[in-house]
């Protein structure tokens, strides 16, 4: 049975995402958070998408997450804290 030009990229798609199942699986990125290992799968060239759908969740929920993440850390860059004055020192 010979495969066309479109069953062989099925096939790839296939191999790749389970390659970068099994390097997830294998690295300490999975015990990270869900947008810890979606930013690992798409750092390996898999579509946004394609690693919400390997995870479990949507993209949109990813996205929301990275938008939470970005804004904390404007956050807390912005506020900074006052520094004690040592008692005893006059």
């Amino acid at each position: 049975m010979a495969l066309g030009e479109a069953g062989w990229e099925k096939v790839a798609a296939v191999v790749s995402r389970s390659l970068a199942f099994l390097c997830l699986q294998n690295t300490s990125a999975k015990e990270g958070t869900l947008l810890e290992k979606a930013r690992f799968l798409s750092g390996l060239g898999l579509p946004f998408g394609d690693a919400a759908g390997m995870l479990g969740t949507s993209e949109e929920s990813l996205k929301a997450l990275e938008r939470q993440a970005k804004n904390a850390k404007g956050k807390r860059r912005g506020k900074q804290t006052k520094a004690k004055a040592k008692r005893g020192t006059r």
